[in-house]
């Protein structure tokens, strides 16, 4: 049985979810755990980009505002009122729910995922890139978790220890986040859930690679990339057409 995290299921409450996602997509942008990929985005050939998957939307937020050329996101979710108010102020949003796994690339667009790719199945996993090389698109896919120890670990102090001492300073303010975080912790509960659990799924580069490598071929490049860093590694996997 596959098991998905508390907020991919409708009825997990919205306020729950969209105060979870910002929790995680802040602390990643204070952590500036995605600015290797900062550096890579600025190679490819436009400036429009749209991400999937995007949860709060703060990853995409932070790129766009620290990008060394000017860049310009979309963000698009299957829970798209999870984007963080604040990020909106920033970024374009599609407004209708987006669901992935029914989702046709356009052909020569760019497209990202930040930490969401973990969410898929193994055979979901491939069936997205294949629609991405079948559309001649590229995709930036970057995931925070491995399937280790220290990632669990990680989740875990994020969860009990960074959560209660941050909650008061992720914009917007929020007394909803107040109360689930301090008098009523029903959020570091469903956080350190969720981040358990997306470690279990997680994957390591190696079995991205094997996961991936027949999709590879002379006219479309996958690379899966590991990057250390004291603050969390990242998994960067980069899709797109070869060009002739």
């Amino acid at each position: 049985m596959f098991l998905k995290e508390l907020e991919d299921y409708p009825w997990f409450p919205s306020y729950l979810r969209k105060m979870q996602l910002e929790f995680v997509g802040w602390i990643s942008v204070q952590l500036r755990i995605y600015s290797p990929v900062l550096k890579l985005m600025d190679s490819f050939p436009k400036q429009q980009w749209m991400d999937l998957g995007s949860g709060s939307g703060w990853p995409a937020c932070y790129m766009q505002k620290n990008a060394v050329r000017p860049i310009h996101f979309t963000l698009s979710d299957l829970y798209p009122d999870s984007v963080s108010n604040e990020v909106k102020k920033h970024v374009s949003v599609v407004p209708e729910p987006l669901n992935l796994l029914a989702f046709s690339p356009i052909a020569g667009n760019q497209y990202s995922m930040f930490n969401a790719f973990h969410h898929f199945t193994s055979e979901q996993q491939k069936e997205i890139i294949g629609s991405f090389k079948a559309a001649k698109s590229a995709i930036v896919i970057a995931e925070v978790l491995e399937p280790t120890l220290l990632s669990f670990i990680q989740v875990t102090l994020a969860a009990f220890v960074l959560q209660p001492l941050t909650a008061w300073a992720i914009k917007p303010f929020s007394f909803g986040r107040i109360l689930a975080t301090y008098l009523i912790p029903v959020q570091l509960f469903t956080v350190a859930w969720d981040g358990w659990l997306s470690v279990l799924k997680s994957k390591s580069s190696t079995q991205y690679q094997t996961l991936l490598s027949d999709l590879a071929d002379e006219h479309y490049s996958i690379e899966v990339r590991r990057i250390k860093q004291l603050k969390g590694n990242l998994l960067v996997i980069i899709a797109q057409p070869i060009l002739p």
